[in-house]
């Protein structure tokens, strides 16, 4: 064998030579998108929930909560199934059956049922998650940053059309007709389990292998980067369940706020990709650190601003916001190689689901002293998570 024919077979070369995975990355998505989608539906349909059940705030913002808990809190749990079990039909089951529960809000005709209803989707939205982002993390070797930051654009898409989506069939022929998204995910579940590769089945696995001693040796990295994730996900979640009552509160109306959301998301989505491709030149650290520090002062700036010109604010909002959303789930997946799944569920799943606790405070300040004046602490999560990031390493 010829020096060239041994240096186009070396593991090197050909992690270089790697093509990206563009339709499997396309596919997820996809998935991605329709499951994140329609967990926005409640945002933007707050005030009519609101106006439907003769809630306060604090009502409405137990909704918010539920869902944000329920959607990332199960992460843990599910993501080390789907690491023991990777071709168990976890994406279906999440797919279809949070489309059943979350369109629910809008025929259910009672209070407690949509208490029941909402976190039950949201489980089920989560229950899609660690699959999705282990199949992500698996596409590349070499385009791994790409790929899951590819993937969780996909789902800031779903965050930012999936309002407009809910506020147009909510006007157009009432709430109750949500339930047509049931009949979309459906189809769309068909041709995405059929397009996709197979799962790696893992020789000789168990629920719980290797799992305590990985968490150990990485506990430094893995704990900072939760840190950073968690304080980045308070402004996240909380921004984005908020800003279309805070907009409906401003007397803008109800296709402001929604409209302000999918600025926010959509942008987001934008700096999810751009941070992945930023991620496989450049240091992730650094990209994690510029993102939080370009949020920080777009946050101050829209809090600023007079609410019309906060719609151009809330662009550079969502692309700070969102930019490490990606790199620190392929972070992660560097952290703990052997249980992608169960890294993409720290950052993607415990950390949102323990920044939903701050949504309940946040509601009961927003009472007192009004929603917009609430949004001031806000800065504070993201100081302290750029203040974070600076201590993580520079490689795994």
């Amino acid at each position: 064998m010829s020096a060239n024919d041994a240096a186009a077979s070396s593991p090197d070369s050909s992690l270089i030579s790697e093509k990206i995975p563009w339709a499997s990355m396309g596919l997820l998505f996809g998935a991605h998108f329709l499951v994140d989608s329609q967990v926005s539906f409640l945002s933007p349909l707050l005030p009519l929930i609101q106006e439907k059940f003769h809630l306060t705030l604090g009502g409405a913002g137990v909704l918010v909560y539920l869902i944000s808990i329920a959607n990332a809190g199960g992460q843990p749990l599910t993501a080390i199934l789907v690491d023991r079990w990777p071709r168990a039909p976890w994406l279906v089951v999440g797919l279809i059956g949070s489309s059943f529960f979350l369109t629910a809000m809008g025929w259910l005709p009672y209070y407690g049922a949509l208490v029941v209803a909402v976190p039950v989707g949201g489980f089920l939205a989560g229950l899609a998650h660690p699959d999705m982002a282990s199949r992500a993390g698996a596409l590349s070797a070499r385009h791994r940053a790409l790929s899951v930051s590819f993937f969780v654009s996909g789902g800031r898409l779903g965050f930012s059309l999936g309002p407009l989506i809910a506020i147009f069939v909510a006007q157009k022929w009432g709430m109750e007709w949500l339930w047509v998204y049931v009949v979309v995910n459906a189809v769309a579940v068909f041709g995405i389990m059929k397009g996709l590769p197979k799962p790696e089945v893992k020789e000789g696995a168990t629920l719980l292998k290797g799992l305590g001693h990985a968490l150990w040796k990485a506990r430094k990295p893995a704990s900072l980067l939760l840190g950073v994730t968690i304080c980045r996900a308070i402004v996240a979640i909380n921004v984005q369940g908020f800003l279309p009552t805070l907009y409906v509160e401003r007397g803008l109306g109800l296709w402001s706020g929604g409209i302000a959301n999918s600025i926010l998301l959509f942008f987001g989505m934008g700096g999810v990709m751009l941070g992945g491709v930023l991620a496989d030149r450049y240091e992730k650290k650094s990209i994690i650190s510029f993102g939080i520090m370009l949020a920080f002062f777009s946050m101050i700036g829209f809090l600023l601003v007079p609410p019309g010109w906060g719609m151009f604010v809330l662009s550079a909002l969502g692309v700070g916001i969102y930019m490490p959303m990606g790199v620190s789930m392929a972070f992660g997946q560097e952290i703990l190689p052997t249980h992608r799944g169960f890294a993409s569920a720290l950052t993607l799943g415990a950390s949102w689901g323990i920044a939903s606790f701050s949504v309940v405070p946040l509601a009961v300040l927003a009472e007192r002293v009004g929603l917009f004046q609430a949004f001031w602490a806000l800065p504070v999560s993201l100081l302290l998570a750029f203040t974070l990031s600076r201590f993580l390493p520079k490689s795994v």
